[in-house]
């Protein structure tokens, strides 16, 4: 049986009294290092090979679940919120239009949409300048997104048949809403607002409702 140093682990020829690694003493009665537990070079590869295999799943799971938050950053109402915040960040009306619930084709005005969504972003860029000046940097953080209690929803459904009596609501699925902190900041100045987005969910995929 193949014998080693319980100091090193360097393996000892037959006869050895010290190892010639590192000079410890060797047992000469047992012929093996005391405590020295010899691993059968077979188990030792397939232990290995399971310990390669459990490094390899982690790696996989870690990277799903990766991949799993990425897309659903950009689809739902995650996507929603990305994407509006972009168009208000470039003060980019007709994407907002282009995002926009079916309900707004329903306006006698074809001009009364691209005024609101105007009115609602321009508002803050005002504020943004009169604080803090023309050049400033805008960043943003979701705080929260939920859906609307039932309640609510009949309330803004109530509100929505009144303006656009000719849109049928309940192809309104349902109504969630999106708490975002935006930040306009510029050297040492900066002022903070919270955006309100209302999302309406028509058919499979979420469209912009209001934005306040």
């Amino acid at each position: 049986m193949a014998k080693f140093c319980g100091n090193c682990g360097a393996q000892l020829d037959d006869g050895d009294k010290v190892c010639g690694q590192c000079g410890t003493p060797v047992n000469g009665n047992a012929g093996t290092v005391p405590g020295l537990k010899v691993v059968d070079p077979e188990k030792k590869k397939k232990m290995a090979k399971r310990i390669k295999g459990i490094v390899a799943l982690v790696i996989v799971v870690a990277l799903a679940i990766t991949g799993v938050k990425v897309y659903l950053s950009f689809t739902g109402t995650n996507g929603l919120v990305r994407k509006v915040m972009t168009a208000y960040e470039d003060y980019d009306v007709d994407s907002l239009v282009a995002l926009s619930s079916d309900m707004y084709y329903y306006f006698d005005s074809d001009d009364y949409v691209d005024e609101y969504f105007e009115d609602a972003v321009g508002e803050y860029i005002d504020n943004f300048e009169s604080s803090v000046g023309h050049s400033y940097k805008l960043t943003y953080e979701v705080d929260e997104i939920y859906d609307l209690s039932k309640r609510k929803q009949e309330e803004i459904f109530k509100s929505i048949g009144y303006q656009f009596p000719d849109f049928d609501v309940d192809t309104i699925s349902k109504i969630a809403v999106a708490n975002v902190k935006v930040t306009a900041k510029q050297g040492s100045k900066s002022v903070n607002k919270t955006v309100k987005i209302t999302m309406s969910k028509e058919g499979k995929g979420w469209k912009l409702l209001y934005l306040e």
